[in-house]
């Protein structure tokens, strides 16, 4: 109502994000299964009309494969247990601060904790190159296309399109499992409204 005010000519329509990232990445009237993987993670597939999922999501804290969420989470649990290598761990206590009262805070007294553990997932992106790095990237990825993508049978017959920073940054090692499961790794994008406003325009 308040936007109709403002723009009398528009036609409004309030979705979830799922509906934006799918408008963003597939061509009107395609079939596609459209995945977000940035704070957090979900995968639906598009009939061309309709959303259809598999899995329903129970959030940040036992879902969420693949996301930055996880993968900060991930990154703290191997620097506490020692498994983190060395010359990572010295390069990790210069970008965070990795105290564990400050950490415990930000976990169960402030709000959006979920928000605050995607944060650490830079670190992994910018060091992904290194083994230790790149076995977490690969097993997430694994995670979430036999835990979400699999559970669809159509799965290698329509492109699967994704949207969010972690696919975005993170695209060439997606393309190296979309190859093993032989799958078809469509579009990528790192924030839908790039992709919304072609859709707009191309169907306005």
């Amino acid at each position: 109502q308040i936007f109709q005010k403002y723009f009398s000519n528009a036609i409004i329509d309030v979705r979830e994000d799922t509906y934006a990232a799918v408008y963003a990445t597939t061509p009107k009237g395609e079939q596609a299964i459209v995945s977000i993987l940035g704070t957090g993670s979900n995968c639906s597939f598009f009939d061309g009309k309709a959303l259809h999922q598999k899995v329903l999501s129970l959030g940040y804290i036992v879902m969420d494969d693949c996301s930055g969420n996880v993968f900060g989470k991930e990154l703290i649990r191997k620097y506490y247990f020692n498994k983190m290598p060395k010359e990572l761990a010295v390069e990790f206590e210069k970008e965070y601060n990795l105290d564990a009262d400050f950490i415990k805070s930000k976990l169960y007294k402030e709000p959006n904790p979920n928000a605050y553990l995607a944060t650490f997932a830079k670190f992994l992106i910018q060091n992904k190159e290194h083994e230790f790095c790149k076995k977490i990237i690969f097993k997430g990825m694994k995670s979430f296309v036999k835990n979400y993508i699999r559970q669809f049978d159509n799965c290698k017959e329509v492109p699967v399109h994704f949207v969010g920073s972690i696919a975005f940054y993170l695209k060439d090692e997606l393309q190296i499992i979309f190859d093993k499961y032989e799958m078809k790794l469509g579009n990528v994008l790192r924030r839908p409204i790039d992709g919304l406003i072609a859709y707009h325009i191309a169907n306005k």
